[in-house]
C-alpha cells in the first residue's frame, strides 16, 4: 500500500506544469510560439490557392470540381469561375492568367554590308584553332546546305560559307549559317567547268585563302561539291609542322593506313578542292596569286607548279616533304580517305582498306551539277527536304533480274589497252539492265509516278581518255561494280531538264532511296509487287480489261501490255506508294497513243550517255535503250542488229566480237506484235553462226582520217553538243581535268 501511494504521489508531482516565471523562460516561450505560427502560415502558403476553396472542393462537394470535364478556374476572390462552355448571366471574377512571354526582338533588316570577312567575325567560330570554309553562288544553295549538314553531323562547328552573290548571302543568313559577303559579280547560275566564270571563281578562291590567312588563323578550304563524313580537325592537328596539306587526284594509294601519301610516288596532280593552309604559307599564297595574272593559267596547274618546284621526298614517319624550293612543308592527304569522285564513288577504296573516310569530292563525274547531286544521294550524303521522300502518286522500282552468266562474264579480267574485242561482256550486262529500266520508265510515265533507278552493274570504267585494263590508268578494283548513274545515263541533259519534246517530265530517285533513314516507314511499307508473267499462256495473269486483283500483295499481269491496259489494271493499287516490277523487261509494250509513243522513244534516245574511251578515235560509244530491236537512234543511225559505232558517226567499231550465245535480250512478243524483226534471245538458246559473226565484223569500217577526236565536253543535248569539242588527250594530259567540278 505504502509503495502504491508513493508512486501515485510521484506521478502527481510530475503532472504539475512547470511554472514559467523567469525572464529567460518567457523569452523562450515567445520564440517557440513564433516558430509554430510561422510553420502554420508557411504550410497554408504551400497548399496554394484559397483555403476556403480547397476545403469546399475536397470536403463539402468533392464531386463538383469540374464542369463538362474541365477543371474550374479560380477567381481572385477564391470562388470558382464558371466555364466558358456554360451559359451564365452573372458577372464573374476575372480569370487569373500567366503573363505572355515578351515579344521577340525585331529582326534587323538584311543589309549585305553587315557581313564582311573580319577577324572579329571569324575568331569566335574557330574550332581548335581552325576554321573550315567553302563558297558558292545561289545556284549551289542546296549544296551549301548539305555541306553544312554533313559537317554538323560529323561534329564540326567551326565553319563559314562565302556568298558569291547577295541572293545567296540572304539565304544563308535566313538559315543562320555563318556567312560572309564575297560580292564577286560572277553569275548566279551554274559556273560550267572550263568557262570564263569557272576560271574567275578559281581566282577569287585563291585571293580568299590569302585574305583568311591575313587574319592569322589556319583555314581548311573545301569546294562546295564535297561531303564531310568525319571530323578532320584532329587529323590536321597530327601534322602541326605542315604549312599546307593538299588532296590529290591519285587513284591508287601509296599507303594502306591513314598516313599521308608517299611523295613523289603519289605523283598525280594535287587537287586544290580540299586543303589546309596555315599562316606560315602566306608567301606561297602571294606567289600563287601573282601566277594567275596570266589569264590562260588554271589555278590548280599553278599550285602544282609552285608546290613541286625544287621539291624533296616524303620523310618518315609523317611523310611530310619540302616544296616551293624548300620553303614550304607539304603533305599529300590519303586519297582513300580525302577521296576524289573515283576513289570514293567508283573504287570505294576506303572500304577496301577497312578505313573510315573523311570526305568525298564529287570529281571524275560526267553529268555536271545533277550528276554530283545524284552521286551524293546514292551514298545518302545529300540534305534533301522531307517532301523529297514522298510523292503524291508514288514510285516505281525494279526487282532487277541479272543472269549469273552475265555477272560471271563481267568478272573476267580485262587486260591491256582498250580495244573493241573487250567490249561485249560490259555492253551485254549494261544493256540487259537498260531494257528493264526502259519498261519501268514506261509504267512510271503512264501512272504519273517517280522512277527509282536501279543500281547499274558495270564491268568497264569511264574516262575522258583511253582506258587500260578496263580502268582509268593507275586504278584497280574488283569487278563487276555498281556504276554511278552518270556513267551510263545522261542525268544533266536528258533527265534533269524539262523538255517538251519528251512529253511529261519524269522525276527520278537514286538507287539507295528506299534505304535512306529519312524515308518514312509508312511510305516504305506501302508496297505491291506487279509480277509480269513469263508468257500469255500462264494462268492467273490479267490483261488489263479492269482493275487487277491483288493476292498476297502481288498483282499478275500478262506481258507486253500497252499503256491503257497498264493504267486500268493498276487502278486497284493506286493507294500503294511503291510498285515493284518483277520480270520488268516485258512490263510495258508502249503507249496506246502514237504521238505519246513517239515522245517516249525520243526521250529514251536522249536518256543514255556514253562509254569512253577506246584507244582509237573517236573512242566513245553510246549506250542504247533499244539495243534489242531494229531502230534508229538520236543521230538517225539505223540498227537492224545493235553493234557499237564510233562516237556520233555511222562507222561501226572494227573488231567487236559477239560470243557464241547472243546475250542481249530480244524484243520477244513486243517485237512480234509490232511486226518488228526479232533478234536471237539467250533464253531461246540461239547460237550465232560463224557466218553471222563474220558478217557483223565485215560491216565495221576503219575510221576515216578526219574522224573526231576524244570525248565531247558535253554530251547531254543538241544545244550543248554544239559547244567546242575537247581534243583527244592522253592520260598524262588529262591530269589537269581530273577535278572538273
Amino acid at each position: 500500500m505504502l509503495q502504491h501511494a508513493a508512486a501515485a504521489a510521484e506521478r502527481a508531482e510530475r503532472a504539475v506544469p512547470v511554472p514559467v516565471s523567469t525572464r529567460t523562460d518567457k523569452l523562450m516561450a515567445r520564440i517557440a510560439l513564433v516558430i509554430v505560427t510561422g510553420g502554420i502560415l508557411y504550410g497554408a502558403y504551400a497548399l496554394g490557392g484559397p483555403l476556403w476553396w480547397k476545403f469546399y472542393a475536397t470536403v463539402v462537394h468533392p464531386y463538383e470540381d469540374s464542369v463538362n470535364g474541365t477543371h474550374p478556374v479560380v477567381g481572385s476572390s477564391g470562388k470558382p469561375v464558371a466555364s466558358a462552355t456554360v451559359a451564365s448571366t452573372k458577372t464573374v471574377d476575372p480569370v487569373v492568367t500567366v503573363s505572355p512571354p515578351p515579344p521577340p526582338k525585331e529582326k534587323k533588316p538584311f543589309n549585305a554590308d553587315d557581313y564582311p570577312l573580319t577577324k572579329e567575325r571569324v575568331t569566335p567560330l574557330l574550332q581548335d584553332g581552325l576554321i573550315m570554309i567553302t563558297w558558292a553562288n545561289h545556284h549551289y544553295l542546296d549544296f551549301a546546305k548539305s555541306w553544312v549538314h554533313n559537317l554538323q553531323k560529323s561534329g564540326v562547328k567551326g565553319y563559314m560559307v562565302g556568298a558569291m552573290d547577295d541572293d545567296m548571302l540572304k539565304e544563308l543568313v535566313d538559315l543562320d549559317i555563318p556567312a560572309w559577303r564575297m560580292n564577286t559579280g560572277i553569275t548566279k547560275k551554274d559556273l560550267g567547268w572550263g568557262s570564263q566564270n569557272f576560271h574567275l571563281m578559281g581566282r577569287f578562291k585563291i585571293k580568299l585563302i590569302r585574305d583568311v590567312l591575313a587574319l592569322e588563323v589556319s583555314v581548311v578550304v573545301s569546294d562546295i561539291d564535297t561531303a564531310w563524313v568525319k571530323n578532320p580537325i584532329p587529323y590536321f592537328h597530327r601534322y602541326p609542322e605542315a604549312d599546307i596539306l593538299t588532296s590529290t587526284d591519285q587513284l591508287g594509294p601509296t599507303v594502306n593506313d591513314d598516313s599521308l601519301e608517299n611523295f613523289p610516288a603519289a605523283g598525280s596532280a594535287f587537287n586544290i578542292g580540299i586543303m589546309l593552309f596555315r599562316p606560315t604559307s602566306k608567301a606561297f599564297l602571294d606567289d600563287w596569286v601573282k601566277s594567275l595574272d596570266d589569264p590562260k593559267m588554271w589555278d590548280q596547274t599553278a599550285f602544282n607548279d609552285l608546290a613541286r618546284k625544287g621539291h624533296g621526298m616524303s620523310q618518315p614517319p609523317k611523310n611530310l616533304w619540302k616544296g616551293y624550293d624548300g620553303k614550304l612543308t607539304v603533305g599529300v592527304l590519303p586519297c582513300a580517305l580525302f577521296a576524289s569522285g573515283h576513289t570514293f564513288f567508283v573504287q570505294r577504296k576506303y572500304a577496301e582498306l577497312g578505313l573510315e573516310p573523311y570526305v568525298a569530292h564529287a570529281t571524275f563525274q560526267y553529268s555536271g551539277t545533277p550528276g554530283k547531286r545524284n552521286r551524293f544521294r546514292e551514298f545518302m550524303l545529300f540534305d534533301d527536304p522531307p517532301e523529297y521522300y514522298d510523292h503524291e502518286n508514288g514510285f516505281v522500282t525494279i526487282d532487277m533480274d541479272i543472269p549469273q552468266a552475265l555477272l560471271d562474264a563481267a568478272a573476267k579480267p580485262v587486260v591491256g589497252s582498250m580495244s573493241a574485242d573487250k567490249l561485249y561482256d560490259h555492253f551485254a550486262l549494261v544493256h540487259h539492265q537498260l531494257l528493264r529500266l526502259r519498261s519501268a520508265i514506261g509504267v512510271a510515265l503512264t501512272l504519273g509516278r517517280v522512277i527509282v533507278l536501279p543500281p547499274i552493274w558495270c564491268q568497264l570504267d569511264k574516262y575522258w581518255a583511253p582506258l587500260y585494263d578496263g580502268n582509268i590508268p593507275g586504278s584497280h578494283w574488283k569487278k563487276p561494280f555498281i556504276c554511278p548513274a552518270d556513267h551510263v545515263l545522261d542525268l544533266e541533259g536528258g533527265w534533269h531538264n524539262t523538255r517538251p519534246e519528251f512529253g511529261a517530265h519524269l522525276h527520278y530517285r537514286e538507287y539507295s532511296f528506299f534505304d535512306n533513314p529519312r524515308m518514312s516507314k509508312a511510305v516504305n511499307e506501302s508496297r505491291v509487287t506487279v509480277e509480269i508473267c513469263a508468257s500469255a499462256d500462264q494462268t492467273g495473269c490479267e490483261e488489263g480489261a479492269g482493275p487487277a486483283q491483288v493476292k498476297n500483295g502481288v498483282v499478275k499481269l500478262l506481258p507486253n501490255l500497252q499503256s491503257n491496259a497498264v493504267a486500268k489494271a493498276l487502278e486497284s493499287v493506286k493507294d500503294k506508294k511503291i510498285i515493284v516490277l518483277k520480270n520488268a523487261k516485258d512490263a510495258f509494250k508502249g503507249f496506246s497513243d502514237p504521238e505519246e509513243q513517239a515522245r517516249y522513244e525520243n526521250r529514251l534516245k536522249h536518256y543514255t550517255s556514253v562509254f569512253c574511251c577506246l584507244e582509237k578515235n573517236p573512242g566513245w560509244i553510246w549506250y542504247d535503250f533499244f539495243a534489242d530491236r531494229p531502230h534508229s537512234d538520236r543521230f538517225q543511225r539505223k540498227f537492224s542488229t545493235w553493234v557499237p559505232k564510233h562516237g556520233d558517226s555511222d562507222s561501226d567499231v572494227a573488231g567487236y566480237k559477239v560470243p557464241g550465245r547472243h546475250l542481249l535480250a530480244s524484243a520477244a512478243a513486243a517485237g512480234a506484235a509490232a511486226g518488228v524483226e526479232q533478234l536471237d534471245d539467250v533464253a531461246a538458246g540461239a547460237v550465232w553462226s560463224r557466218d553471222q559473226d563474220q558478217e557483223l565484223q565485215a560491216r565495221a569500217q576503219p575510221q576515216g582520217a578526219g574522224a573526231g577526236l576524244g570525248l565531247p565536253r558535253r554530251l547531254q543535248s543538241e544545244e550543248a553538243e554544239q559547244l567546242q569539242e575537247v581534243r583527244y588527250l592522253t592520260a598524262v594530259e588529262m591530269d589537269a581535268m581530273f577535278s572538273a567540278p
